[in-house]
């Protein structure tokens, strides 16, 4: 008996020095972010990246500083834990509950950051996909699912009024390479702010793989004039993944007094191919009237890149309002052919589009024609014969009688099934429109919407820049 009462008063004392003290903080992980949190903590944190598709990722690292932790009432062992997540909402807390001696404590977790913007969501989409927004001037990409549910979001708070670092987190999308899911986004680099000018937000590509969790970073690689150095800043506009060792990047470089649009395709760590606007003198004489006075030395403005079945690049130029084939597979730069926008028929013309993307089944470019000039967006599909760069047919998506919209720059067009999804872009004052991303049905008929809630932030700062269903 004696015996025992000395083990059982030697458990209680070893017990009582295992938390003798509260700690000040919490140290904590979550999804591979860190947050520093004190247990005095009277307000929700933000987390800055969760997903309802994975249980979450959870490691405090002074653990054994508490008697016991249990987080979404899942208990930690060894100081981890993997946590489901039903939802990701402004009014749903994932609760870190802590005991210390004799005093206990809550710290809760928003699930979803307090200054996400808030979304209004209408009907149901009914098609394969999800839905992937990225914005001019937030760092926060997202994914929605069918119903408008929140599935995935990472998010970086920073500075906007007032500061220089205004530049979001561009084309977020994914990517199905080799029987893998990967995504990717680009994020500014606060190395090159110098380098900003309007509508260049130089920074690198971020790898992220199926769960969402970074894997690697792309900067430009070296190229053969000695203008390129290793590990210079790209252009977030688009990004063409063949897979983790072979892409295409783009950027822009001061060159001759302009700047130049510059692609380049690497694999296997090395330059198989680049392209530069400033090799093809023509180009400058290409420029629209309706971008004459705010293109300045930017005077191309690449904006897209899509693979053609033939091997060549398919690519938007804005400034110049034109789609152009690049000759890749000789390697020859040559531009194959061009559609000059401004110079079609009114019911094929477009002029400052964004997102030229090609069809094979149909041997279609679909593009989001935001109508700079014009003053009315629309949604193109228009049939193209590959090998001259004729239209044969086409014209605008949209209904006739579909409320007119102005994007002046950015929003992408993209297909599941039958169904086609327009993601709005960059609003115009003075009009405020709160469009985020649509689908319609083959008909035209609108069938799902996100778009943001007036009431809940300022207008021009939540702008999409692509938004697009994959």
């Amino acid at each position: 008996m004696k015996k025992t009462l000395v083990l059982a008063a030697l458990t209680a004392a070893a017990l009582l020095a295992s938390c003798a003290k509260v700690p000040e903080r919490l140290e904590l992980t979550v999804n591979g972010e860190s947050y520093s949190i004190p247990l005095s903590e009277s307000h929700a944190v933000d987390l800055l990246t969760l997903s309802t598709e994975f249980r979450a990722r959870v490691a405090v690292a002074n653990h054994q500083a508490f008697d016991a932790l249990t987080v979404g009432g899942v208990q930690l062992m060894d100081g981890k834990a993997s946590v489901p997540v039903d939802v990701i909402e402004k009014d749903a807390f994932l609760a870190v509950d802590w005991t210390c001696g004799k005093k206990v404590g809550t710290i809760l977790l928003r699930t979803m950051p307090a200054d996400m913007p808030d979304v209004i969501v209408s009907g149901r989409a009914r098609t394969p996909g999800d839905f992937y927004l990225s914005y001019v001037y937030l760092r926060l990409i997202q994914k929605y699912d069918n119903d408008g549910n929140l599935v995935f979001y990472r998010i970086e708070p920073h500075a906007i009024a007032g500061s220089d670092d205004t530049s979001g987190w561009w084309d977020f999308k994914k990517h199905t390479v080799n029987g893998g899911t990967y995504y990717s986004y680009h994020a500014p680099d606060s190395a090159f702010a110098d380098r900003i000018f309007s509508g260049y937000n130089p920074g690198k590509r971020v790898l992220l793989d199926d769960r969402y969790r970074p894997i690697g970073e792309i900067h430009l690689l070296a190229d053969s004039t000695g203008l390129v150095k290793n590990g210079d800043p790209i252009d977030g506009h688009d990004f063409y993944l063949f897979d983790l060792e072979h892409y295409i990047v783009s950027a822009y470089i001061e060159r001759d007094g302009v700047y130049a649009a510059y692609l380049q395709e690497v694999q296997d760590g090395k330059v198989v191919f680049d392209w530069w606007s400033t090799d093809h003198p023509e180009m400058a004489e290409w420029l629209d009237p309706a971008f004459a006075e705010s293109a300045g030395k930017d005077y191309v403005h690449f904006n897209s890149i899509d693979l053609l079945p033939d091997g060549n690049w398919l690519c938007s130029l804005r400034h110049v309002s034109s789609v152009v084939k690049i000759d890749r597979v000789g390697g020859t730069g040559d531009i194959l052919w061009r559609l000059a926008g401004a110079e079609l028929p009114v019911e094929y013309a477009f002029h400052g589009q964004h997102c030229a993307r090609w069809h094979e089944e149909d041997n279609s470019i679909s593009l989001f024609n935001n109508g700079n000039g014009q003053g009315v967006t629309g949604l193109l599909r228009l049939a193209v014969d590959p090998q001259t760069g004729n239209v044969t047919g086409g014209g605008n998506l949209l209904a006739a009688d579909y409320p007119t919209y102005f994007s002046q720059a950015c929003g992408a067009l993209s297909f599941s099934e039958d169904n086609f999804i327009a993601g709005w872009g960059l609003t115009s004052p003075p009009e405020p429109n709160y469009r985020v991303v649509t689908e319609f049905d083959a008909a035209g008929n609108e069938i799902f919407s996100i778009s943001h809630d007036p009431e809940s932030l300022f207008n021009g700062i939540i702008c999409t820049y692509r938004s697009v269903k994959e």
